[in-house]
């Protein structure tokens, strides 16, 4: 899970977050006061940033996907088997997503 805002995937530029204008600059959601408003971590990126400190992908996939799942009390998420929803993401080789799949369509 990641708290990121819904301008992170917006990109640098003016947003808005409960009635407050907030900036994006350099991946920095900030109030026009300078103080930090939230997140622009994606979860893909997430992905990216443990893999790159040397996590195997299938470790860093858990963390991102079936921990926050458990801990939640979430049992049908969070992982793929028998009697689980089928929520998935494609990555390419670069782990950029390609593709969701939410209860098993796309």
């Amino acid at each position: 899970m990641t708290d990121s805002l819904r301008a992170a995937l917006l990109g640098d530029g003016p947003s808005e977050l409960g009635g407050q204008a907030v900036l994006v600059q350099n991946g920095e959601a900030r109030l026009s006061d300078g103080t930090l408003a939230g997140s622009t971590l994606t979860m893909d990126q997430a992905l990216r940033n443990l893999v790159k400190i040397g996590l195997p992908i299938s470790e860093a996939s858990q963390r991102l996907s079936q921990f926050p799942a458990d801990y939640l009390g979430l049992e049908e998420r969070g992982r793929l088997q028998p009697g689980s929803f089928a929520d998935c993401v494609r990555l390419d080789r670069s782990l950029h997503l390609t593709d969701v799949m939410v209860e098993g369509e796309t």
